[in-house]
């Protein structure tokens, strides 16, 4: 039998709504479940916090948007794949799950919003 997949989108930087993608993720890992974590927007400012490699070794597919980091001066990197949002759209619909953790207020950037 397949294993279950979940999808997480993160376009935050809000380090409350990274938290609880961090504790999801590893609830999920817990139960053998394959998990694809996607930043977009200001999500990307995770891309340099500690916690992403511990995620990339324990088998997270980790992504990121490459305009939103380019656009925010984010360095790519060898654990994460860089791409846009044909990616994201392959994720969400190869996925049993997808929860999404935009933005709640105020203040952030939405890159999409400036297209």
């Amino acid at each position: 039998m397949a294993k279950k997949k979940l999808g997480i989108l993160l376009s935050t930087s809000s380090n409350e709504n990274f938290e609880t993608v961090l504790v999801l993720t590893q609830e999920a890992l817990q139960q053998d479940v394959l998990v694809y974590l996607y930043f977009i927007d200001d999500g990307v400012t995770h891309l340099n916090r500690s916690e992403m490699h511990p995620l990339s070794d324990a088998g997270v597919n980790l992504f990121a948007c490459a305009y939103g980091a380019e656009r925010r001066g984010v360095p790519q990197n060898d654990f994460v794949v860089f791409s846009g949002l044909v990616t994201l759209a392959d994720i969400i619909k190869g996925c049993d799950q997808f929860l999404s953790f935009p933005p709640t207020g105020g203040g952030e950037d939405d890159c999409c919003r400036s297209l």
